[in-house]
């Protein structure tokens, strides 16, 4: 089937199989923007949960760009990758000293706006305006080696700027390639007698499915154990904010381990353990130990973060602070945060 084919074939396939997406509603350029950042590296089931509250909260460009970074990783807190916020919160206040605030429809002006690449400048500029701009993330991806038979990721964006090219509705042929990845071209176990383009794929047709694309060496995972200490005072929940890259400014529980945080290791005696969960950080697989002790039962020099201000949080007002999701968990089963 040639690429004429192939690509009104995507693009008819999403109209009629598309998910309902809240900012599918209408395609306004802000949200599209805002579900594109949400969703990297990040599952559309979380996205989902976090999208209409996002901006219902920060509502449009201005709203972002006055916002306080504190509020907008707040409202971010669980969605991880938290660097992502800041530079959204960033990308809006340049869009609006620059392009009056509105998000701009060429590629080469998105891609001259904080925390907008090559991948979210094509989503936007095809998405929300209808321009014929190659998107190709680690899902089209898959899907053109399996097309193709080639997974080199430079021929992945020529082969993406070539058949957007040809497509009628670039937002159909770029979503459709995107919903095919995710409902039917998956990595494992893909549902090759429900794919409409089974004619054209080359790994189909050479029985090669199971082997593009070729996996990728994966970084070496860590095992963690840290403990969390739940430390309170009339109702109120002693944190500390952290200075480190990883969970920079973010509110955060006293906690025992130096390896994935900063600061000075807490070591509380007399403390009582609650319980233990589970948590992924990228390639950490960490278990968290959760302890609760008495604010009296902390000396000064047992303080955490080496000199850093503490903070005493009521647990109802957790929301409004950024927090990683795990604080949460821990909180939880401490019987402090319901």
């Amino acid at each position: 089937m040639p690429a004429r084919d192939l690509v009104p074939r995507i693009e008819r396939w999403f109209r009629k199989h598309q998910r309902p997406l809240p900012w599918r509603e209408n395609y306004e350029p802000y949200r599209v923007w805002v579900s594109e950042v949400m969703a990297q590296q990040t599952r559309l089931d979380v996205v989902l949960a976090y999208f209409e509250r996002f901006v219902a909260r920060f509502p449009s460009i201005d709203a972002l760009a006055d916002a306080s970074e504190d509020d907008v990783t707040a409202a971010w807190s669980g969605l991880g990758y938290y660097r992502r916020a800041r530079m959204l919160r960033e990308g809006a206040a340049a869009v609006r000293e620059r392009f009056g605030g509105h998000v701009p429809r060429d590629v080469d002006a998105l891609l001259s706006i904080s925390g907008i690449g090559r991948y979210t400048a094509g989503a936007i500029a095809s998405i929300a305006y209808g321009q014929r701009a190659p998107i190709v993330d680690g899902n089209v991806a898959r899907i053109l080696a399996r097309l193709f038979g080639d997974d080199d990721p430079r021929a992945a964006w020529s082969r993406a700027e070539e058949l957007v090219a040809l497509s009628r509705s670039p937002r159909d042929f770029n979503q459709g390639m995107m919903e095919i990845a995710a409902l039917i071209c998956t990595p494992r176990k893909p549902a090759c007698a429900r794919c409409p383009l089974t004619a054209h794929c080359t790994a189909f047709t050479s029985g090669r499915v199971d082997e593009l694309p070729r996996p990728k060496a994966k970084p070496a995972t860590r095992a963690m154990t840290i403990a969390l200490y739940v430390v309170t005072h009339r109702g109120k929940v002693m944190m500390q904010r952290e200075k480190g890259q990883l969970m920079r400014d973010m509110f955060h529980l006293p906690h025992g381990d130096t390896s994935l945080l900063t600061g000075k290791p807490l070591r509380v005696k007399n403390a009582t353990m609650v319980g233990t969960f589970r948590h992924t950080i990228t390639n950490r697989r960490i278990v968290f130990e959760v302890y609760c002790v008495g604010a009296a039962a902390l000396g000064s020099a047992a303080r955490p973060g080496a000199g850093a201000p503490t903070h005493w949080i009521r647990p109802n007002d957790l929301s409004s602070i950024p927090h990683p999701s795990y604080v949460r968990k821990a909180l939880q089963l401490a019987g402090i945060c319901k």
